[in-house]
């Protein structure tokens, strides 16, 4: 009776692990990205939201790089961590990892931003009514679209923006780098690509 009630869970167990490692690594970035999204952006809704009484720009720094701490803690093992289109695509271009597999970290990607931006609507849908008397602005100084999204200044050129995130890319991410310095200093992380 024992035997089969461990054979039972084990195979329950078995039913419910992802056999292909395809999709263990979109799930794995879904929900890295989807925990960067509500920690990250939540350091920034606390701040906006209160007013700054609450939290400033040192929070949400501090906030943002524990979220995309933990987010790779998360992913790293599995996935290697990217959850950014940007550092995917690099990696494809790169050849650290293949190119088929673009599609599936980029969609997991983006419906994780997605799901992380609504968990966070639902979580501050109170404050976020209050904040403005009930509607949802992107400019003056009651918006609050910017808890969400970045959005250039009014006088950033296209050509600009494109060189300004492209040159903070190559220096922030060195796991995506020319200079092929992949974490090699973090081994569970250089497994995995």
């Amino acid at each position: 009776m024992q035997a089969e009630k461990g054979e039972t869970r084990k195979s329950f167990k078995h039913r419910l692990a992802l056999k292909s490692s395809l999709a263990r690594e979109t799930v794995s970035e879904f929900l890295g990205t989807l925990i960067m999204i509500v920690l990250g952006c939540g350091c920034v809704a606390q701040a906006v939201l209160s007013r700054g009484i609450f939290g400033g720009i040192v929070t949400i720094n501090v906030g943002f790089a524990v979220a995309v701490v933990m987010a790779i803690y998360v992913t790293g093992g599995v996935s290697g961590g990217h959850i950014n289109p940007a550092v995917s695509f690099a990696m494809c271009l790169f050849g650290r990892m293949e190119w088929s597999k673009l599609p599936f970290y980029v969609g997991a990607q983006f419906l994780g931003a997605f799901a992380g931006s609504a968990v966070l609507f639902g979580i501050y849908y109170d404050a976020l009514m209050s904040f403005a008397g009930g509607k949802l602005l992107t400019v003056g100084e009651n918006a609050t679209a910017h808890i969400f999204a970045t959005y250039p200044a009014p006088y950033l050129s296209l050509v600009n923006a494109f060189a300004d995130q492209s040159w903070k890319s190559l220096l922030v991410d060195p796991c995506s780098g020319p200079f092929d310095r992949c974490c090699h200093w973090r081994f569970h992380l250089y497994a995995s690509h």
